[in-house]
């Protein structure tokens, strides 16, 4: 059976342009900017500046927690009410010997994540990939341009 979503793209279309200002409440010290600390949206900054115009278009999110082969999933659907289409992201939040409270970190994460990327908001400092690959941005040397225009 195929998941029809253009109800549910239209509906988020129309939700999108009536998103609040996205506030960047979240502290991170030990992720540094060049302007200093690296600030990022909550997710309570998120619902705050999301929730109201979901709702009004009959968008809703929904989490389920599952447990398959030694790994705990995080599985985040957005759906729309009217029609039941939805889509959906779903990630490893750990194994079979993460602690509770490793876990709860875990679908804390990713449900900010998600949510994040399935409404396509800019709710966090985009270093380009850098830190998750453990690379450093090096200065580009800028060369004087010959012959002059």
């Amino acid at each position: 059976m195929e998941n029809k979503t253009d109800k549910l793209l239209e509906a988020l279309e129309a939700a999108k342009k009536q998103f609040k200002p996205l506030a960047k409440n979240g502290k991170n010290n030990f992720f540094k900017t060049q302007n200093g600390v690296h600030e990022y949206s909550t997710l309570v900054d998120i619902k705050n500046a999301t929730e109201e115009a979901l709702n009004a278009h009959g968008l809703s999110l929904y989490y389920t927690i599952t447990f398959e082969n030694d790994l705990h999933f995080l599985t985040t659907n957005l759906i729309h009410t009217g029609t039941g289409q939805f889509i959906q992201s779903k990630s490893v939040i750990g194994g079979a010997t993460n602690t509770p409270q490793q876990n709860g970190s875990g679908i804390t994460y990713y449900r900010r994540y998600h949510i994040q990327a399935m409404l396509n908001l800019e709710a966090d400092f985009d270093d380009d990939g850098n830190k998750a690959s453990n690379v450093e941005k090096k200065e580009e040397k800028k060369q004087p341009i010959k012959g002059g225009l």
